[in-house]
């Protein structure tokens, strides 16, 4: 993702006030929930900016490692992990600022002119349905594949982070043929064969998806046997093996 995603109300707004904002001298704070934008937003805003991490940076100063006064304008992100924050801020007293939080610090809140939060991407469904199409296409454009967004579980957990990785993933799952299916079970099997793994432990690496799979797709245990070409006894087995009495 290269841009910030303004299609919801929530987020054009957002985006109209540091616009607006982006050739004003005053410094600008934007917290929200990992994933959420908070880095794109600030480019968007000081697109030529240098962005530094707020813990290193805060280091780097206090080692001298680095000239801070060579710059006119910075990105700090994750600026709450700052230990210092009041001498921090000091020694950037020069500098127009563009600052990251996960949430909101009452201690140097009067640093900052405008503040901005941006909400979680469950209640932004119009920037979800548009970023999800990015990452898709993008995805379907590495595997030389043409799956769809209803083929796909969207994680939304960390936001943008876990929607673009439970994208990727499942594109990539979706591409595999069954070569490339066991030349990545071979790979697990190497690096599990060094952790002394049994014939049973790998065992379960295929029949616990497998059951489980069949257990969704099938109605009943006697169509699972049937499907599975499995007598019913040894597949009942299966099933309270592992998973238990709730296999049903």
């Amino acid at each position: 993702m290269k841009k910030f995603i303004a299609e919801s109300e929530e987020s054009k707004k957002i985006l109209n006030i540091v616009q607006m904002s982006s050739n004003l001298p005053v410094n600008i704070i934007i917290t929200g929930e990992r994933g959420v934008g908070k880095k794109l937003l600030a480019k968007e805003i000081l697109p030529q900016a240098i962005c530094f991490d707020g813990k290193l940076l805060e280091n780097s100063i206090i080692n001298n490692t680095v000239n801070i006064q060579q710059y006119k304008e910075l990105i700090i992100t994750d600026i709450h992990l700052v230990l210092n924050k009041k001498e921090f801020l000091a020694n950037l007293s020069n500098i127009k600022i563009i600052a990251t939080a996960q949430t909101t610090i009452h201690d140097i809140e009067e640093q900052f002119a405008i503040k901005v939060n941006i909400s979680p991407l469950e209640e932004r469904e119009e920037d979800l349905k548009i970023i999800s199409q990015e990452y898709i296409n993008s995805a379907n454009k590495i595997y030389n594949t043409n799956i769809t967004l209803d083929n796909i579980h969207l994680d939304i957990s960390q936001n943008g982070i876990s929607l673009k990785k439970s994208i990727y993933k499942n594109t990539l799952l979706n591409s595999l043929n069954s070569e490339e299916i066991n030349q990545a079970l071979e790979h697990y099997i190497d690096k599990k064969l060094d952790e002394q793994k049994t014939y049973k432990d790998f065992l379960k690496v295929i029949e616990i998806p497998l059951l489980n799979i069949a257990k969704i797709k099938f109605k009943s245990q006697l169509q699972m046997a049937t499907k599975l070409n499995l007598n019913r006894i040894t597949l009942r087995k299966k099933l309270e093996q592992y998973f238990g009495n709730n296999h049903e």
